[in-house]
């Protein structure tokens, strides 16, 4: 069976306001034509009389367009059988075409009696056939032109669909792929952050974690599927990973959250701000004996949200990273920026900068967007 033939039945159905209204369309132009005509020649046929001669027309093609379509699809003038269906509608296009002549003759001669004596009603039809069968005869092959074009479009148009969809989905896939590399390494920290407090026997302080841990694991699954939340639901992520990493570095950690409350509705990558506090914590604070700052900020300026992630430790290439290796970046602001690049396109920033008094300072700026209500509960 050919694609044409094989169409959804649902996309198929006739329209028929739309049949009816063009073909009505066509018998009044048509009617218009007769009288102008007849006018032209000195003997004017009414309106009446010529509405009553080509409506009745108008509407058999009317309701002939239908079966023209489904023969179009039952008998499609596709590669390898197009000769036999050629074929197989043009004879049904002139026996149509001869049945509305013989129509119109016998209607003729009750809407125009002749005055003379009157033609045998055959006679009739086959000298209109004569003078019409190819003015009438495109039509019936208009119609089926116009019925392939619509199918044409339509199947492109399904085409096209499936492959938006089929791009949506991959560009999900990859994005979740991304999102899911960020858990092993984050795990892996907490893990060892566990390991060393039960080496060190602070056996209640490891079970704290692992409570910490737990909670984080939960909030991480429930939002496995959301590629954004509102930056306060991303906070309280942060907040709780910020615990753990509290008792991990003691009082050599110093964090301050300064985030303006007009934003906090507003939408963020999943896990936006992990990696960058992890990068901070890593080569900022780590390093240190003495304590470090970690600030977090949260900003609107106009349309854009700005999200900033500072530390006081060592800036971008100085050689003083964890285990005298050069810091920042890492896999988890390539990881970002692959991220964000997906989900903004060219609409975003993400900027890793030495501070002038110090440390390193990592602004994300996105298109500043309000989370759904159905999001204002997420917790």
């Amino acid at each position: 069976m050919s694609e044409a033939a094989a169409a959804s039945p649902a996309g198929n159905r006739p329209r028929w306001g739309l049949i009816l209204g063009l073909w009505t369309a066509y018998g009044l132009l048509q009617s218009a034509q007769v009288h102008l005509t007849s006018s032209l020649r000195g003997s004017a046929i009414p309106w009446s009389t010529s509405l009553l001669l080509q409506m009745p027309q108008a509407y058999m093609w009317a309701l002939m367009t239908p079966v023209i379509v489904w023969l179009g699809r039952r008998f499609p003038l596709a590669r390898g059988q197009w000769i036999g269906n050629a074929v197989l509608h043009l004879a049904i296009c002139l026996a149509w075409v001869f049945f509305i002549d013989l129509t119109y003759a016998f209607h003729l001669s009750n809407v125009l009696p002749s005055p003379g004596v009157a033609r045998p009603l055959l006679g009739q039809a086959g000298r209109l056939f004569a003078v019409w069968v190819l003015s009438d005869g495109m039509i019936y092959w208009a119609v089926l032109s116009v019925s392939y074009a619509v199918d044409h479009y339509r199947r492109f148009r399904e085409r096209e669909l499936a492959a938006s969809q089929l791009e949506t989905q991959l560009a999900q896939a990859d994005l979740q792929a991304l999102k899911m590399q960020l858990h092993p390494h984050f795990l892996f920290n907490a893990l060892h952050t566990i390991g060393a407090l039960i080496r060190t026997g602070e056996r209640d302080t490891a079970v704290r974690v692992v409570a910490g841990l737990g909670d984080l694991l939960r909030r991480m699954l429930e939002g496995a599927t959301q590629q954004e939340v509102p930056l306060k639901q991303e906070l309280e992520f942060i907040r709780g990973y910020l615990d753990i990493e509290q008792i991990r570095f003691r009082d050599r950690l110093v964090v301050s959250i300064d985030v303006e409350p007009g934003v906090l509705d507003a939408r963020v990558p999943h896990l936006i701000l992990q990696p960058l506090v992890e990068n901070a914590l890593r080569h900022g604070i780590a390093p240190r004996r003495s304590p470090g700052h970690l600030t977090l900020q949260a900003g609107r300026s106009g349309d854009r949200l700005d999200l900033l992630v500072s530390d006081d430790g060592p800036g971008i290439g100085t050689g003083m990273g964890v285990n005298g290796g050069e810091t920042r970046p890492g896999i988890g602001l390539a990881n970002t920026r692959a991220r964000l690049s997906r989900l903004y396109g060219a609409d975003y920033a993400l900027d890793v900068t030495n501070l002038p008094e110090g440390g390193v300072e990592a602004r994300v700026t996105l298109p500043f967007r309000l989370a759904p209500v159905e999001w204002a509960g997420v917790a």
